[in-house]
């Protein structure tokens, strides 16, 4: 056993004290294990409820307040991040209950435990794109009033795609590696694992590579958003002024104010990756930031959806028939 356990250091494969292990209450991990279903599962709501208004919605004839390619791109963002918690959850939370402890200790490294880990991360490379996506399709919004539906168009059909392929420039080589069980590091008791990788091919590391890819998208989505800003400051000057109460201006106000959380997100997840790579293994407090990392992807998850549904005006029950004459009326001016 112990020769086997050398060929894979650092890990709890034919490690006897975890081949061994019995399934126990080892405190906050069950519970912390337990706790994200209570509000997941209604935010899953909600992107459903997100999603339905995108596919409801006719593209040919825009409904007020409705832009259907922003309703679209948020629609995937939160789609994308709610698979990400899924895998995320499998590869940390789950695991660190024990109930798989024994198993993945008896056995050998599986390609299985890697797709897993992979999973996690390719979708987590895709939905830092979307907060860079949602501005520049509102650019083209504001820059092309007269031709916006169809570059728009043009623009999804080829980004979304593209969005889907670009996290394999960042995965591949975890194609070759195989998932392994790792034991997790002190507040977590002995037992409480989690899923990593081994072998990758020519020994490249994830961590550095999504600490790049955070602060690149961070800063492209933070210009967009300022060149966004700048543009409809402009634009204001040349077109008819929106009232505060029509459909449009609430609509545009429940969409900034989304895609800011979504940066904030950003700024969390990269200082997250960031203390890792500087701290783990150094100091004695970063062990609570592991703990913590798990809940702050969960806000990402469930804090965006909850803030577009409960500030975007088509979520609303009525409509004043006054906010639709306005808006129309504008549609009318600016086209």
């Amino acid at each position: 056993m112990s020769s086997n356990n050398s060929l894979w250091p650092g890990t709890i494969h034919f490690n006897e004290t975890y081949m061994n292990y019995q399934v126990e209450y080892n405190g906050f991990a069950q519970i912390f294990a337990v706790i994200p279903w209570i509000y997941i599962l209604p935010s899953f709501h909600i992107i459903c409820k997100i999603l339905a208004i995108s596919m409801t919605t006719n593209w040919k004839k825009p409904e007020p307040g409705i832009n259907p390619h922003v309703f679209l791109v948020i629609s995937f963002s939160q789609l994308t991040v709610f698979v990400f918690f899924l895998f995320d959850y499998l590869m940390h939370r789950l695991p660190s209950t024990g109930l798989f402890t024994s198993w993945c200790a008896s056995n050998p490294p599986t390609h299985f435990l890697k797709i897993i880990f992979m999973t996690a991360y390719y979708t987590n490379y895709s939905a830092m794109i979307f907060p860079f996506l949602m501005p520049v399709v509102r650019l083209v919004v504001v820059g092309f009033p007269m031709s916006n539906f169809r570059l728009n168009s043009v623009l999804l059909k080829i980004g979304v795609p593209l969005i889907w392929i670009y996290p394999l420039f960042f995965t591949f080589f975890l194609i070759p590696a195989v998932g392994v069980c790792r034991q997790l590091s002190s507040p977590y008791p002995l037992g409480a694992v989690h899923i990593y990788y081994a072998n990758a091919a020519f020994g490249m590391r994830n961590s550095y590579l999504y600490l790049y890819n955070t602060v690149a998208w961070l800063s492209l989505s933070i210009l967009a958003n300022i060149l966004l800003f700048l543009k409809v400051l402009q634009a204001k000057s040349q077109i008819v002024s929106l009232q505060k109460q029509s459909v449009s201006y609430k609509a545009e106000l429940s969409i900034t104010i989304t895609t800011i959380v979504m940066i904030i997100f950003y700024v969390i997840n990269g200082g997250f990756i960031l203390m890792y790579l500087l701290f783990y293994g150094t100091n004695s407090y970063f062990s609570l930031l592991v703990v913590i990392k798990p809940f702050a992807n969960d806000l990402q998850t469930c804090v965006v959806p909850w803030i577009f549904y409960l500030t975007h005006p088509v979520f609303k029950t009525s409509m004043s028939n006054d906010a639709v004459f306005s808006t129309t009326s504008f549609r009318r001016r600016i086209n």
